[in-house]
């Protein structure tokens, strides 16, 4: 048994005990060993895996931190008497390259250890940096729960020192700094603009004893910049304030000053009270005199680019990174104007905003030459000022396709294509359908845009999604984004959901739910003669012979064959047939090869393809072979599985689907959205046989019914869940579709 699962069974014999099994305030832990929480304090993390970080980034006194790695992971402690405020040292931890965090983590605090209110939440915004933060506590609350309430693959928590601290009914003085009617950390940061005077506001949290503020002590570059008439020492009596009036009109040169007051007084934790504070004197930031010294390739990538950037030889507030593709920038920042990543000057794309470091580029195709510029600056908000006078540069190209040996010696000639290439691909680490939202939205589509969000554009229409991170499938968005397979679930032998070709990243891409994968659903690719749906790139209607198909962008247009044809390639073998055509007898799924094969000619791997089977080559261990060799198409026979010696990829098909023109009629199916059950009205098939069935967002046929002579049928749909339906019929010689959606 785990020593975790030991304290946590004592937590429950503690929470039954007396008042003395409580902790007293102040009450602190320095969250060093889980085995030996300190009385009152309790803690859930499972019985196994790792419970503690110790590295330095981590914690933050020595030897170890708190591990909190899954949802529903909590630190808690219960005290007896009043507290006002916890006080906390606590970061995100995330894996290599990780820019922000992800995730959702709270501060509970309770009356009675079972209703809980929410103090403080991190939405995706707990930083990846461990610094001190604070929650102000309720006067009846006896517990305070540090909670991981919602995880996201990859990201955890790391929480250490903490303390809970005597609260108003205490008689000891207690210090509380204010600025602009906000509570400040000792050692935080404000920022005060260019007015001539600012105010502290200094607070004595006891009920009773009196604060003494004995002194105020000035360090820093800037430190005798900053003034006041306040005469030392005075008292602040129980539940009182006073401001304390801070000058710097008396400076004599304009731009940016900063220095450090610290804030001397009988406190009971007998410390000095700092704070940082960055004052602008005139209209703007002091600009700086230098440039970063420079910038280095750290790592390069067809899908992922990483820099080092060095400090210059002056120490600045931070650096702008500006990125541009194929030829170098020229746009400058304009003084005054605050940058967000992910926003544009010119022509130019607002890379970083930050300090030096390691810097993950997002966005980052194959076979593109990166021009990159880095301009040092001072100041915030409209007091920001940039040094033009030049650039620190980088430029350089990422790479293209790498596939090394993998393939061996195998080309096109060999008679054997179909079973080798099988024998080399299918082997590979399955990614499972659950973790695609992590490792390709969040890792490899999403790119930054302004306000802290991200966009990822549909891949079949190219309509731009806007999300605020983490990435998830949001399905009570109406634009939301879904996992779309460009061989549907339905045309596949193998149907479970758990198996590799179900989940397999080659074959899967994120679309417009609503508008574009419930159109698809499980059509055939093709080119339109008519189209009855256009949604951005994609369009849905009639092709040539009349036949219900779905033609995405010309963007896309390669990049799926391809995928078609890889998992033919891979999964296909005698007892699970994967063809184009598919195997599976079912309506709307006569995929015609010779379109996929004209289109993986006319529309050849395009970088950004590239950069996504290198990428996914890294997770999921295996390449899709015509990506690296798309003429290798031409020598399969895809209906069969079997070579075509001397190859075939002309214009015309190859062994053609040969399904007889049936006219498209139109149907009525009512309610819509249904509750409980929906009517079908099918007197336009005038009573001649026909097969019915719903097919859901995820591609699951549903519900399959033949009808004889019937002008109605009704479905069930109690037993559905709430969602966009594509209800389908097929008769000898007519057919219809139509969107449904059930309640």
């Amino acid at each position: 048994m785990k020593m975790k699962h030991y304290i946590a069974v004592l937590a429950s014999v503690f929470a039954a005990m007396p008042l003395f099994s409580q902790a007293s305030l102040p009450a602190f832990w320095n969250c060093n060993d889980p085995a030996a929480a300190p009385t009152g304090w309790t803690l859930n993390q499972g019985t196994s895996g790792n419970f503690v970080y110790t590295s330095a980034a981590l914690i933050k006194s020595a030897p170890a931190s708190i591990r909190l790695d899954n949802s529903n992971e909590y630190v808690q402690v219960n005290y007896s008497g009043t507290a006002d405020t916890v006080y906390y040292y606590i970061t995100g931890t995330g894996a290599s390259g990780a820019k922000s965090w992800s995730g959702t983590f709270v501060v509970q605090e309770s009356a009675d250890g079972s209703a809980w209110n929410d103090v403080v939440t991190y939405n995706n915004d707990l930083g990846l940096t461990m610094i001190q933060r604070f929650a102000v506590l309720k006067p009846a609350t006896k517990y305070v729960k540090f909670f991981f309430k919602s995880k996201i693959s990859g990201y955890n928590v790391a929480i250490d020192d903490i303390t809970v601290s005597d609260g108003i009914g205490g008689s000891k003085p207690e210090l509380v700094v204010e600025y602009a009617g906000k509570t400040q950390l000792d050692g935080g940061n404000i920022q005060t603009g260019n007015a001539d005077n600012f105010l502290i506001t200094l607070k004595n949290n006891s009920s009773s004893g009196d604060l003494v503020v004995s002194s105020l002590s000035k360090t820093g570059l800037n430190a005798n910049d900053f003034t006041t008439l306040q005469t030392f020492p005075f008292t602040i009596t129980a539940g009182s304030s006073k401001d304390v009036q801070i000058d710097v009109n008396t400076a004599i040169l304009s731009g940016s000053l900063k220095a450090t007051l610290q804030f001397y007084t009988n406190d009971s934790t007998q410390l000095p009270f700092d704070l940082d504070v960055y004052a602008i004197r005139g209209s703007a930031a002091t600009e700086p005199i230098s440039k970063a010294s420079k910038i280095v390739l750290k790592s390069n990538l067809a899908w992922k680019s990483v820099v080092t950037l060095n400090n210059g030889t002056e120490t600045v507030d931070g650096y702008l990174i500006l990125v541009t593709k194929d030829a170098a920038g020229t746009d400058l920042p304009i003084d005054g104007v605050q940058y967000e990543r992910g926003g544009y000057i010119g022509s130019s794309r607002v890379l970083y905003v930050g300090n030096a470091g390691d810097v993950t580029y997002d966005n980052i195709i194959a076979n593109t030459h990166y021009f990159t510029r880095v301009f040092s600056f001072n100041g915030y908000g409209n007091f920001i000022n940039y040094y033009t006078g030049a650039s620190t540069n980088l430029d350089y190209t990422t790479p293209g396709l790498d596939a090394g040996s993998y393939y061996g010696s195998l080309t096109e000639a060999d008679t054997q294509l179909v079973s080798k290439l099988r024998s080399i691909v299918r082997p590979h680490y399955q990614v499972f359908y659950s973790n695609y939202g992590a490792t390709i939205a969040s890792n490899f589509e999403a790119r930054d845009t302004t306000e802290g969000k991200k966009v990822i554009n549909c891949f079949y229409s190219g309509y731009p999604y806007v999300f605020t991170p983490p990435f998830f499938f949001n399905t009570a968005d109406p634009n939301y984004l879904s996992r779309e397979h460009s061989y549907p679930y339905s045309w596949m032998p193998e149907s479970s959901q758990d198996s590799a070709n179900y989940s397999d990243l080659h074959i899967l891409y994120l679309v417009h739910q609503n508008e574009v994968n419930s159109r698809r659903s499980n059509y055939p690719y093709g080119d339109l003669k008519t189209v009855t749906v256009d949604f951005y790139g994609g369009k849905f209607g009639t092709d040539s012979m009349g036949e219900f198909a779905y033609e995405p962008r010309d963007f896309a247009k390669g990049t799926v064959a391809r995928s078609q044809f890889y998992i033919c390639a891979t999964y296909n073998r005698p007892d699970k047939v994967f063809t184009i055509p598919t195997s599976n007898d079912f309506l709307g799924m006569n995929q015609d090869q010779a379109v996929l094969k004209r289109w993986n000619k006319k529309f050849p791997p395009t970088n950004w393809e590239i950069a996504r089977s290198e990428y996914i080559s890294t997770v999921q261990k295996n390449r899709n072979p015509f990506v690296d060799h798309p003429d290798w198409a031409c020598f399969i026979d895809f209906s069969k599985m079997v070579y075509i010696p001397g190859g075939s990829c002309g214009s015309g098909p190859v062994d053609a689907v040969n399904t007889p023109k049936k006219s498209i009629v139109n149907i009525n199916a009512y309610p819509s959205p249904a509750v409980g059950q929906m009517t079908v009205d099918l007197s336009a098939f005038k009573g001649e046989k026909v097969t019915v069935s719903l097919t859901d967002y995820f591609e699951r046929t549903v519900y399959v019914k033949e009808v004889n002579g019937s002008e109605s049928l009704v479905i069930p749909t109690g037993n559905y869940a709430s969602g966009t339906y594509l209800l389908l019929v097929e008769g000898a010689q007519k057919h219809a579709a139509k969107a449904v959606v059930v309640d």
